[in-house]
Formats: C-alpha cells, sequence, structure tokens
C-alpha cells in the first residue's frame, strides 16, 4: 500500500522517472524514545513505507554519537546537550543511500572530539555526511551521488541556527550563507550535478512559519543554482514556495520539515513531518515533487499517518504554503514568536549567568543576531 501524498508538482514530459531523491529533517536519537523488541531495525518499520522507493535520502543528523568519556562543553543559557550510541544508525538500514548532515547546533555538543567521533561512527557504516569539520579557507564540502542511467545529484548541507559556525581559522559547521551555497552551486556543477539539494539548519523553535530573513536566504539560495532547498530546526513543518527558473522546471523552497525521530516533543504539532520526495527523469530534469507526511507516535519514533490524519498534515502545509504566497507568513511568524521572548531571554540570561557569571553573558551576546533583535522587537513593541 503506498503511503499518503500529495504532488505539487508535475512535468508534462513523457520521460519515464529513473531516480526518486527523499529529503526529511531530523534524525534526534536521544530523549524520551521507547525502542520495540528488535531495537532500531525493527523502530524503522513505521517509517519504511514512505521512503521505500527512494533511491537516495538526505536527513539531518541533531545529535553527536559515540561521545562516552569525552566531556560536554557548558551548556550556556537553556537547552540540552544531545548524545547517542552509534547503534542508532541501525535505523538507517532500510534507507537506500542515506546522506546525513551534520551541519546544525549539536554537532560540537561535545567540541571537536565529538564531532570526530560521530564521523568514525557514520564512516564505520559506510554512511556519507557533511558539513562539519572544515575552515572557511576551505572549499565546501558537497557529495555527488550517482544514481541510475548516470544521473547525477549533488548535495550540500548548511546551517544558520548553530553556534560553532566555521570561521577562516577554527573548523566548524558550514554556514549557510549565500557566498559558501554559491561555491558550492558551482563546484557540484562541474562535477557534472545536474539537481542539486542543499539542506539548511534554520528556523525558530516551536514556530510553524519561517522567520522572514531565513526565508529571504533560503529563496537567494534557490535561485544560486539549488533545485531543491529545505529547512529543519523548528521541530515542525511549514510551507513551501515554488521559485521561478529560466528551464522548465521551477526550484521549490521548504521552510520545514519537522522530524523523523525525536524524543524531545514539547508540541502536539512537533509530531508532524514531512518528507519531499523529488522524481527525476533520466536526464536529472525533474519529473514531479511530492509531499508524504509522517507523524511521530508516543515511542517518538515516525510511522505512516491514518488518512485522515495525513490529510490534516498536508492541509496544514498547503495553508501554510498560502500565507507564505501571499506574504501573510512574516507577520504572523512575529506573532507566534514575540509574545514571550521578553521573559524567554531573560531566563536564557540568569541561566548563562548561572552557568558561567559574567563570561556566561558575554559568550550569549556574542549569539544574538539581528534576527533575534527584531523578535524581541515585536515582543516589547504593539
Amino acid at each position: 500500500m503506498s503511503p499518503p501524498s500529495h504532488v505539487l508538482w508535475q512535468s508534462g514530459h513523457a520521460a519515464p522517472v529513473v531516480a526518486r531523491i527523499a529529503i526529511a529533517g531530523d534524525f534526534l536519537p536521544a530523549g524520551l524514545l521507547s525502542l520495540p523488541p528488535g531495537g532500531w531495525t525493527e523502530a524503522a518499520l513505521t517509517v519504511a513505507p514512505v521512503f521505500r522507493d527512494a533511491d537516495a535520502c538526505f536527513l539531518n543528523l541533531e545529535c553527536p554519537l559515540d561521545t562516552d568519556g569525552v566531556p560536554a562543553r557548558p551548556l550556556v543559557g537553556l537547552g540540552e546537550i544531545v548524545s547517542a550510541d552509534s547503534n542508532c544508525l541501525e535505523y538507517l538500514n532500510g534507507f537506500r543511500g542515506p546522506v546525513m548532515s551534520l551541519a546544525n547546533n549539536h554537532a560540537y555538543d561535545f567540541g571537536r572530539a565529538g564531532a570526530e567521533r560521530t564521523r568514525e561512527a557514520l564512516n564505520a557504516r559506510n554512511l556519507t555526511s557533511l558539513g562539519a569539520g572544515r575552515t572557511l579557507r576551505q572549499p565546501p564540502e558537497i557529495f555527488l551521488w550517482q544514481g541510475p542511467g548516470g544521473v547525477r545529484v549533488g548535495f550540500w548541507a548548511a546551517a544558520r541556527a548553530s553556534r560553532d559556525l566555521a570561521t577562516n581559522r577554527v573548523a566548524g559547521v558550514e554556514p549557510a550563507t549565500l557566498s559558501r551555497a554559491r561555491l558550492a552551486a558551482a563546484s557540484l556543477k562541474s562535477r557534472g550535478a545536474k539537481f542539486s539539494v542543499a539542506l539548511l539548519h534554520c528556523g525558530c523553535l516551536r514556530a510553524s512559519r519561517p522567520d522572514p530573513s531565513d526565508a529571504a536566504l533560503m529563496d537567494r539560495i534557490a535561485r544560486s543554482g539549488f533545485n531543491l532547498v529545505a529547512a529543519c530546526h523548528s521541530h515542525r513543518i511549514s510551507g513551501s514556495r515554488a521559485i521561478a527558473a529560466n528551464d522548465s522546471a521551477p526550484s521549490f523552497c521548504f521552510y520545514g520539515l519537522g522530524s523523523i525521530v525525536s524524543g524531545y516533543i514539547a508540541s502536539p504539532l512537533e509530531r508532524e513531518g514531512l518528507a519531499v520526495v523529488a522524481a527525476l527523469h533520466p536526464d536529472a530534469s525533474l519529473a514531479s515533487i511530492e509531499i508524504r507526511p509522517v507523524w511521530l507516535a508516543d515511542s517518538g519514533f515516525a510511522e505512516v499517518p491514518s488518512p485522515n490524519l495525513a490529510r490534516a498534515i498536508i492541509g496544514r502545509f498547503l495553508d501554510l504554503s498560502s500565507e507564505i504566497a501571499d506574504g501573510a507568513s512574516a507577520a504572523r511568524f512575529y506573532q507566534e514568536t514575540s509574545p514571550g521572548m521578553v521573559p524567554l531571554y531573560a531566563r536564557d540570561l540568569r541561566a548563562a549567568f548561572r552557568q558561567a557569571g559574567a563570561l556566561g553573558l558575554a559568550r550569549k551576546a556574542t549569539r544574538v543576531r539581528p534576527r533575534h533583535v527584531r523578535r524581541l522587537l515585536h515582543g516589547v513593541l504593539p
């Protein structure tokens, strides 16, 4: 039985489909998870139909692996330090060609040693990982997937929502900037990629609408040479937008994919997730783009939703997409995120001070960005 889906766009070409690429959101194998008796492999069975026909999958691994004996860095402010045993990667046994993004706000929860152990765990299972461990003096890390019939698909992972962004001198998380996106797109094109995907870690926690600055950046990245740009970090689904291109198929931005595994669920809305599936013709041109909803059960693992629940998730996605199209999304984002910003920042500052005194406050100040100030102002001013 096919999983529920909704086709957003379809080409008029009669050429066959030779490959499908699936992009999903956060794989966070930590927190309050309930593993079934068969462990991680059995846990994946409930979501397997969603990815069964995908030839390659792109996911965000939002959790360092095998960090036993590695000290966690001090927690500055609110949040969680997360980690997991690499046995969790058995969950991916049923995914074909998984590519894992490490570009997120948890990649360096255990410092450089933790990030290196995560890479080693992925390498030991022949899993491709992207998005952490380089400086800005180095070219963006990319991956070129060789598909059926010579189809070549490019992948790039980057983040805005991270305190560990790489600099010219310090290796870290690949920053989601337009300049780095252009370098990555050009590199992929030079190596023969005909279809390119960017998975970005950006958005705002507990928000179903994209931060306007994140949305604008994603749109620019789509225009810079990426056919599909998707975001995760909010742990909620959001809408999408088609970006007109010079060729026959537009590029697509998906501003929130939710999760497929998470032991941290703060709202029923964080149980909704999306897999985006791009079907490709033999020349790697886009044949169709569709969404497939998933639902995080009480166990914390995604499953195929019931027909009624699938219709509700798809309906909410379409409503959020309409808000983006008519311009209402930006105002509703601030309505959604700003009212509690003042007490939240005050609580965050108190936590930072308790952790490290004046040094903790200084560290917190270095993490403030213009978009944070805008949210705060919207919370203070009518």
